[in-house]
């Protein structure tokens, strides 16, 4: 049982015989009250160490490049961006993009479930339209740290929380990441369970989205972020003859 209030309304356009469908959503004064998220305060992942991130850090930064980089403009859902996935997904006529907001992945990992249904859908965003008003930013961004998925282990165990990521992936704790490091298990968010097979064969995971998400990161130190985003660009580049390895790059960029 919920209360729920505000106004919710669309325009939809079907153009034919193209089969495009136009929807511009219109949301006022949404609010969600009655499901409990209030307990979340103290919530603990069951799968992974619990720790308390570096909101500042290169990991949470590069974690909200990569998955949600309106995360502290939003009210739990983006309408910009679930449009966006809703025009690349028609384009392709395919599942290519979500459009989840990190508040909304964490409505999911906690109650809603992987289900790809309307109704799952929407009560993912009721809960995450809630947990914006009763837990903030900051709390939300360290359950999803603690939660998140970043594959599974030799033995196929989930592997859940940048702390665990880190130690199976780096042999480091979180918060001993280098920025390469914490932009590559950023990178891995999009589809840990692909990444992570990438990871097992090649040591590394797509690095055009390495260095995409390097150029997105706000807040660190502009002479670290430029020195990254040139040595992954470098990488990825098709004249490179060999790859610096990663424990290699990280020293470099380190260093800078």
């Amino acid at each position: 049982m919920a209360r729920i209030d505000g106004r919710i309304g669309a325009d939809a356009e079907l153009r034919l015989p193209a089969r495009t469908l136009q929807v511009t959503p219109r949301v006022q004064g949404l609010a969600v009250s009655g499901l409990g998220t209030e307990r979340w305060a103290h919530a603990r992942s069951s799968c992974g160490p619990h720790r308390v991130h570096d909101a500042r850090g290169w990991l949470a930064r590069a974690v909200l490049a990569a998955e949600d980089q309106r995360f502290f403009e939003h009210p739990g859902y983006d309408l910009a961006e679930l449009l966006a996935a809703l025009d690349a997904n028609q384009q392709h006529a395919a599942i290519r993009r979500g459009g989840s907001t990190i508040t909304q992945q964490v409505a999911k990992l906690m109650v809603a479930g992987d289900e790809r249904t309307l109704a799952r859908k929407l009560r993912e965003l009721l809960y995450a339209v809630e947990i914006e008003q009763t837990l903030g930013k900051a709390r939300i961004l360290q359950l999803y740290l603690n939660l998140a998925p970043w594959g599974e282990d030799a033995q196929g165990r989930l592997l859940c929380g940048a702390d665990a990521a880190a130690r199976h992936y780096f042999d480091v704790p979180a918060r001993r990441l280098s920025p390469r490091q914490a932009v590559t298990l950023a990178a891995m968010l999009r589809n840990p369970q692909r990444e992570a097979a990438r990871w097992a064969q090649e040591g590394s995971v797509d690095r055009d989205r390495l260095a995409w998400i390097a150029q997105q990161v706000r807040g660190v130190p502009v002479r670290q972020r430029r020195g990254l985003v040139a040595q992954l660009q470098a990488e990825s580049s098709p004249q490179a003859v060999t790859s610096v390895p990663a424990d290699r790059t990280a020293m470099i960029v380190d260093g800078l």
